[in-house]
């Protein structure tokens, strides 16, 4: 599912920041009042590259699926968003009350041009901090002029310098509304622009060290953060050449794997490439993951037909029982507990359940030693709250293999079935993987045919369905009366939308890579109807 709302949702929540500046609560002008931000400037979360800011929407809106669920609406919301217009109107009275010879074609040249847009997680774990970095000579003339009247004006002010291998670079703070400070700072024909001080300065006010030198890394390299994320790096060939893509948003794996990045060592990312044709591609690693370890046909024979979503997780299952081990977990692991599962994990959602209790499924050979120890085990850690975790009657038709574990005091319930190994929050998810396992409902695999590269699967209508329920369940409390009539309003016809595409399913292309690369991941699905 996470890679649908990439597309649909975290795609335009990035693009925006990078076009738009979205509002912040840390800062009011450059003095840092508060915690430093916890990022690490030189190991971006997401980035963006390219051709020219201001067209990154509407050429997103090419792409059918997102033209036809998020509309022109939001290349008008982010053309006349406050931030970007406060920007404008700070540059306008910065150049008249100084008599300096700015025109205004330079604030639209601004947004016009060639640049990398990085982005850092916010403590909620959303990309709000970012760091754009382009080639602007114009712009960077107007900084220098800006920096002489930076003491004398109200909003404009120095907040340090960064020496680099090319000279010194002034740092200044451009306070453009009282929620807004951003960073601005220049070299030669380098311009960096920091959404907020805290990426750069400590809570004394001082540039932070390592902050330091990756901010004199930008400056002094064409493409520094292109090249930290291997974009031009392609193992397999997308559907158009690199060099046609206008706009290329890749994001790391500790984003898409929401922190736990550590355990899918093989696993580095996923990219979209937009603006002239759209591809997609997933980010390897051939030494730690291979295509025969990413991909499972048997899992998909397991999954039941219809979800709303269903993705590949490439777990390192050794890395998990190392660290669950060290995590004194009571009652205690077996000494190879999770690492005996083997091959990828599979994640479901359907639309009976909800977002939070997706169904997770993996194998667990029968011929594994001591495996009911490990099950035992595996059930009282997971799914107990103080007493023993017990085999459970399902409303499943059992064969003498299937075993199940509830606990009493919630619906989450761990299953055994052959060679599978099923766990969710839901108890009716997992006796529905296990009543598809013993072939009394039809399968993913069924309905799809041949699943041999599938990382992927995505059913628009159910997935409409669910998120539409989640989104108005999100937002029932009584602050949100606001955004849920809004919700109300705008939501229902974009999932309607969305709920017209057949489904889709994501293959990874049979080119393995040497070492980390690229490899292209195909979207095959029927034509949508009329």
């Amino acid at each position: 599912m996470r890679r649908l709302w990439i597309v649909t949702g975290t795609v335009v929540t990035v693009a925006a920041a990078a076009v738009a500046y979205q509002v912040s609560k840390h800062w009011k002008d450059y003095h840092f009042v508060g915690t430093r931000l916890k990022v690490d400037m030189s190991k971006p979360d997401a980035l963006i590259r390219t051709s020219s800011l201001s067209k990154l929407p509407r050429d997103l809106l090419r792409v059918p699926i997102a033209r036809d669920v998020l509309t022109e609406d939001l290349a008008f919301y982010y053309e006349q968003n406050e931030d970007r217009m406060g920007l404008n109107g700070a540059i306008r009275r910065i150049a008249y009350e100084h008599d300096l010879d700015w025109q205004d074609k330079l604030y639209a040249s601004i947004f016009n041009e060639a640049a990398e847009v990085a982005f850092w997680r916010d403590g909620k774990g959303a990309l709000r901090h970012y760091a754009v970095v382009m080639k602007h000579g114009v712009f960077n003339k107007a900084l220098q002029e800006a920096a002489k009247v930076a003491l004398k004006d109200g909003q404009l002010k120095k907040a340090g310098e960064i020496s680099t291998g090319k000279g010194t670079a002034e740092v200044l703070a451009l306070e453009i509304n009282p929620r807004r400070t951003l960073l601005l700072i220049s070299q030669g024909d380098h311009v960096v622009v920091l959404s907020d001080p805290g990426l750069l300065l400590d809570d004394s006010s001082s540039i932070v060290k390592e902050a330091r030198s990756a901010v004199a890394n930008w400056l002094e390299h064409d493409g520094a953060l292109s090249l930290q994320f291997d974009l031009d790096n392609i193992a397999a060939a997308p559907a158009a050449p690199a060099d046609t893509a206008k706009h290329t948003l890749a994001i790391g794996a500790p984003t898409m794997a929401l922190g736990y990045g550590a355990f899918m060592s093989g696993f580095k990312g996923m990219r979209f490439d937009f603006g002239g044709n759209w591809s997609t591609a997933v980010w390897l690693d051939a030494k730690k993951q291979t295509n025969a370890q990413l991909l499972d046909p048997s899992l998909w024979t397991a999954a039941p037909s219809n979800p709303s979503a269903c993705v590949s997780l490439p777990v390192d299952w050794a890395m998990v029982n190392k660290v669950l081990t060290e995590a004194s977990a009571k009652p205690k692991l077996p000494d190879q507990g999770l690492a005996t599962l083997s091959g990828p994990g599979l994640a479901c959602w359907y639309k009976e359940s909800n977002l939070y209790s997706p169904v997770f499924i993996a194998k667990l050979p029968l011929k594994t030693a001591n495996r009911e120890a490990t099950l035992q085990a595996m059930a009282s850690w997971a799914i107990a709250s103080g007493e023993q975790a017990a085999p459970g009657k399902g409303a499943t038709k059992a064969k003498p293999e299937q075993k199940l574990w509830r606990n009493e005091k919630s619906r989450a319930t761990l299953a055994a079935s052959g060679d599978f190994v099923v766990f969710s929050p839901d108890g009716g998810l997992v006796e529905k993987v296990v009543d598809t396992i013993a072939r009394s409902n039809p399968s993913v695999a069924d309905q799809n045919g041949n699943t041999s590269n599938t990382l992927g699967l995505i059913t628009p209508k159910p997935l409409s369905e669910m998120a539409q329920r989640e989104v108005y369940a999100a937002l029932a409390g009584a602050d949100d009366a606001n955004y849920l009539a809004a919700a109300q309003k705008h939501l229902p016809a974009r999932m309607k939308a969305l709920a017209t595409y057949p489904a889709i399913r994501l293959e990874l292309s049979n080119t393995q890579a040497n070492g980390k690369a690229w490899q292209q991941v195909d979207w095959v699905s029927k034509e949508k109807p009329n």
